[in-house]
């Protein structure tokens, strides 16, 4: 029994100071890996939609899809709600000159959409030049 216990430890000691790990690499090609998770997008098709309304305004100037270059759907959740509120964050695809501040610009937006797709409320991103 001492030298199937000893044989053990020896096999566990040696592996783990082994500089490689006993496994198998799935060989795949990287083109062939694709996103299953649709629901973002279909976020960003309603928010473009809401955009298209002309609900997206910013310093009294209403931002078109083609400004525009979503980023990231995000689903924030307030502490007094366990309904998310949902935001989609897209940068300007041209910068434009914030009103008054001549060395900042408007770079992206953050759009929070209720639940009937309307955008709700606008937060600019701006930064200095």
């Amino acid at each position: 029994m001492k030298a199937s216990y000893f044989a053990v430890v020896a096999f566990v000691m040696i592996s783990a100071g082994a500089n490689y790990s006993p496994a198998h690499v799935l060989e795949r090609p990287l083109g062939g890996i694709r996103a299953e998770f649709h629901e973002p997008h279909k976020v960003v098709e309603i928010y473009f939609q809401a955009v298209g309304r002309g609900e997206l305004t910013v310093f009294d100037r209403t931002l078109n899809k083609s400004m525009l270059t979503p980023v990231s759907v995000e689903y924030v959740y307030r502490l007094d709600s366990a309904i998310p509120r949902v935001k989609v964050y897209a940068e300007l695809k041209q910068p434009i000159p914030v009103p008054g501040q001549e060395s900042c610009k408007l770079r992206g937006v953050s759009a929070i959409l209720d639940a009937d797709g309307r955008i709700v409320e606008t937060e600019a991103h701006i930064w200095p030049e």
